[in-house]
């Protein structure tokens, strides 16, 4: 009896399967219709193949739901082109749909290549059956004629604030504009191009708290020579985001480690070594910190953060001294904290000078002046 429901449930699978590669068949006949409403209507009923075993990995699938997309999508641009209602959104979301079908689409199309004569596979040289593909050119043909369309999306959604969308069609853009095929047929973006295109990906990934990939496209960006919209402090304001992910998970030796890295790529950036003196600090104490800290100082004098945690470290120094010593009168304690309050002093009047709405500074400053104050220092 089991046998024969194992059996009877083969034949359903089976079945099903069969049925759903005929329906995309059948819809492979309407997807080149110029009608708008046959294509939306392929894109609806293919669905159910999306997720199917067979057809889902079957390359006709794919190609079937890109072609309807990309068609649909050009009739509609057409409609927009001669003043007609159009619903910009639901064209932009069909054009990346179109993307994503032909991307996947594209390592599914490799057919071995049969010899008529034996009925058996052709082999190169090396033992390896032939491959030759059915569909690409005309998947590479519409994803690079759309090159321009895609990131004229990923503008639309980025004017719209819908973030989320307009970091997928940027990068949508930048992997094609240096993919093989992009070179290969002359239409690969410059870097100028394609580092504010990168920018802009990361930028949108920024918005959503998406700080991993958002540091992965800055960082792109850069290397590609972007310079604007001050890109180096959203780049860094990411990897910061993501080390204090890290640290509050208490991972400090990947948080330690990753920013070690970041640092071999960005060796003059101030606040990189001063989030390393953070997570030193966190790790072995003020003192173990304090070098990154006057770093962060040497590398960028107009950085005030870092001037405050040095100034800070300073004041930690003295006060755990005097915390370690509560039965020392004044007079034994100010040859031991006053060459380190002087030493902290300027560097807490630089934080001050270079932000003067952050009173953090401010207050460390007067609470070192009074302590010197009461211990009768002039």
């Amino acid at each position: 009896m089991k046998k024969m429901i194992l059996f009877a449930a083969a034949i359903m699978m089976a079945f099903g399967a069969s049925a759903q590669m005929s329906l995309v068949k059948d819809l492979a006949k309407k997807a080149g219709s110029g009608n708008p409403q046959d294509l939306m209507e392929v894109l609806q009923n293919i669905e159910p193949a999306f997720t199917n075993p067979e057809s889902a990995n079957d390359v006709l699938t794919w190609v079937t739901a890109g072609k309807a997309a990309f068609a649909l999508y050009d009739e509609l641009y057409k409609m927009k082109l001669m003043q007609q209602p159009v619903d910009d959104t639901m064209m932009n979301q069909v054009l990346s749909g179109a993307y994503e079908y032909y991307m996947k689409a594209l390592p599914l199309d490799s057919i071995v290549e049969m010899d008529k004569k034996t009925g058996m596979p052709k082999l190169n040289s090396d033992g390896t059956k032939k491959v030759k593909t059915k569909y690409s050119k005309d998947i590479i043909g519409a994803l690079t004629s759309h090159m321009g369309d895609i990131a004229n999306a990923g503008n639309v959604y980025l004017q719209n604030s819908d973030w989320n969308n307009a970091a997928d069609a940027f990068g949508n853009y930048a992997d094609l504009a240096v993919s093989d095929f992009a070179v290969k047929n002359g239409v690969a973006a410059p870097d100028s191009t394609l580092a504010q295109v990168r920018f802009f990906q990361a930028y949108s990934q920024y918005q959503v708290q998406k700080f991993a990939e958002a540091y992965d496209n800055f960082t792109k960006a850069r290397k590609l020579g972007y310079t604007d919209n001050n890109i180096v402090d959203f780049q860094t304001s990411s990897l910061a985001n993501m080390v204090q992910g890290m640290l509050d998970k208490n991972e400090y030796d990947k948080a330690n480690n990753f920013i070690d890295n970041a640092l071999k790529g960005d060796p003059m950036n101030g606040t990189l070594h001063d989030i390393k003196g953070f997570t030193v600090e966190l790790m072995n104490g003020v003192d173990a910190a304090l070098p990154f800290y006057r770093k962060a100082t040497e590398v960028d004098p107009d950085y005030a953060n870092g001037f405050f945690d040095v100034g800070r470290c300073l004041y930690l120094q003295a006060q755990k001294i005097i915390d370690d010593n509560p039965n020392a009168t004044n007079k034994e304690l100010v040859p031991k904290i006053k060459p380190i309050y002087d030493e902290a002093i300027p560097f807490l009047q630089k934080a001050a000078a270079l932000n003067p709405d952050d009173t953090k500074a401010k207050n460390v400053l007067d609470d070192i002046l009074y302590k010197f104050e009461v211990m009768g220092v002039k």
